[in-house]
C-alpha cells in the first residue's frame, strides 16, 4: 500500500511579484481505494497553493494536482534558492506517504523612490537639501547623486557622491547648492534645478528643487541705518541745544566758585576790560552794548540796583561759605527775603532754576549776613538781562 509522486520540473524560476506553475502526479501503489491529502512543505509554503487539495485514486490509478508559487514583491523576499517540498499523505497507509522536492530560484528586483527635502530653500551663500533614497527592492542599492541647473547659475556638491542602501532601508544623501554670482541688494532670485538619483542597476529618478537666493544685505538694513542716523542727529541736537550749555554753565560756576574761595574776583559778562567782578551799586548788570547774558558776585557789602529799562533774570545761584562760619544768610530782593539759609549747613550751595528769579528795574538785590566778625559769605549769580 502507499503512493508515489513525481514533479514535472525539479527546478523552478520565479521573480518576486510573479508566479510559476508546476504539476504533481500521484499514483496509488496500494491495493485499495485511497485518498491522498496534498501538502506544501518548506520555506515557500506560505507562497504556494495547490489544487485540488486531495485526490481519491483507485489502486494503480494516477492523479495530478497543479501548484502555483507566488512570492510577494517585498524587500523581505530574499533572492536565491529556496527548497520546495510536496507531500502526498495516504489516508489508508500514513507510512506510505510520498514526498517530492524541487528547487525554487527567487529572482531579484529593484524598486527605488526618492525626494528632495526641503523642496524650496533660502540662503545668501547657499543651502543644503537632503535627498532620502528609499530602497524597496530585495538587493542592496548603490545610487549616485547629481544636480543640474539649466541656467548655469548654481554649483552642486553631493555628499557622499554615491550612497549604498540596504533592502528595506532609507539612505540620506545631501546636495549642497551654491550660487555662481552674489548680489548685495534687491528681492530674492529664484533658481530652479534638477536632481538625478542614478542607481547602478535601475532607471534614474528625476527630481526638482528650488533655491531662493537672498541678497547679501538684508532688506531691513537700510531702514535700520536710517533710523540710527536719525537718532544720531537727534542726539547731536539735544547735545548742542540743551546738554552742552548746561555742562558749560556748570563748569563756569565751578570755576567761579573755586576763584571765589581763593579770594580772586570774578569779572561779570557785562564788566568792561580790566573792571571788577560785580557791577557797582546802582548800575545795571548787563553788557555794555545792551541786553544779554550776565553774571557777577554779590557780597553783604556790594548790593546791586537794576537800572532803568532793564530786567534781571537769575537762573543760577551759588552760595559760598569758605570760612565755614555759623549764622544766617539771606538773599533779599527790594526788602523781600528770597532765600534764607543757615551758614553752618554748607560750604558751597547751588541753585538752578527752570523759571528764573526776576529783578525788575529800580529794585535792589542784596545779600544780608548774620555771622561772627570776619566771615565772608558770598553769592555768585548768572542769568540774563532783558529790555522792554
Amino acid at each position: 500500500m502507499g503512493a508515489s509522486a513525481q514533479l514535472d520540473h525539479d527546478h523552478l524560476l520565479v521573480d518576486p511579484g510573479g508566479e510559476v506553475r508546476g504539476q504533481l502526479t500521484i499514483r496509488n501503489t496500494g491495493t485499495v481505494v485511497d485518498q491522498f491529502s496534498l501538502e506544501v512543505l518548506g520555506d515557500a509554503a506560505a507562497w504556494t497553493t495547490i489544487e485540488p487539495a486531495s485526490l481519491s485514486l483507485f489502486p494503480g490509478a494516477d492523479g495530478s494536482a497543479t501548484f502555483v508559487v507566488r512570492p510577494p514583491r517585498l524587500w523581505s523576499t530574499h533572492p536565491g534558492r529556496v527548497a520546495l517540498g510536496l507531500r502526498a499523505a495516504s489516508k489508508e497507509d500514513p507510512a506510505g506517504s510520498a514526498v517530492e522536492e524541487a528547487t525554487l530560484e527567487i529572482g531579484t528586483f529593484n524598486e527605488t523612490s526618492a525626494e528632495v527635502s526641503p523642496r524650496t530653500s533660502h540662503g545668501r551663500l547657499g543651502a543644503t537639501h537632503d535627498v532620502p533614497v528609499d530602497n524597496r527592492g530585495n538587493v542592496p542599492l548603490e545610487a549616485a547623486l547629481a544636480g543640474a541647473d539649466p541656467d548655469l547659475q548654481l554649483r552642486f556638491e553631493a555628499l557622499p557622491p554615491s550612497t549604498i542602501v540596504e533592502p528595506g532601508s532609507v539612505g540620506v544623501a545631501r546636495l549642497k547648492v551654491r550660487p555662481v554670482k552674489r548680489f548685495w541688494r534687491g528681492p530674492a532670485r529664484t533658481h530652479r534645478f534638477q536632481v538625478a538619483v542614478e542607481p547602478v542597476n535601475g532607471e534614474p529618478i528625476a527630481l526638482e528643487g528650488v533655491f531662493l537666493q537672498d541678497a547679501l544685505l538684508p532688506s531691513w538694513i537700510i531702514p535700520a541705518l536710517g533710523a540710527l542716523l536719525a537718532l544720531a542727529i537727534l542726539a547731536l541736537f539735544f547735545w548742542f541745544a540743551f546738554l552742552r550749555p548746561a555742562v558749560e554753565s556748570a563748569a563756569g560756576q565751578t570755576a567761579a566758585q573755586v576763584l571765589n574761595s581763593a579770594g580772586i574776583p570774578v569779572p561779570s559778562a557785562g564788566a568792561p576790560p580790566g573792571g571788577g567782578g560785580a557791577p557797582a551799586p546802582g548800575s545795571s548788570p548787563s553788557s555794555a552794548t545792551g541786553p544779554g547774558p550776565t553774571d557777577g558776585r554779590l557780597t553783604p557789602t556790594t548790593p546791586i540796583t537794576i537800572g532803568a529799562g532793564r530786567t534781571l533774570h537769575l537762573t543760577d545761584l551759588i552760595l559760598g561759605n569758605p570760612d565755614g562760619a555759623s549764622g544766617s544768610l539771606d538773599l533779599v530782593r527790594d526788602g523781600a527775603i528770597l532765600i534764607d539759609v543757615r551758614l553752618e549747613n554748607f560750604r558751597d550751595l547751588d541753585y538752578h532754576f527752570v523759571t528764573p528769579i526776576v529783578v525788575q528795574a529800580g529794585e535792589t538785590l542784596q545779600l544780608n549776613a548774620s555771622c561772627a566778625p570776619g566771615c565772608s559769605p558770598s553769592l555768585f549769580y548768572s542769568g540774563f538781562v532783558t529790555v522792554p
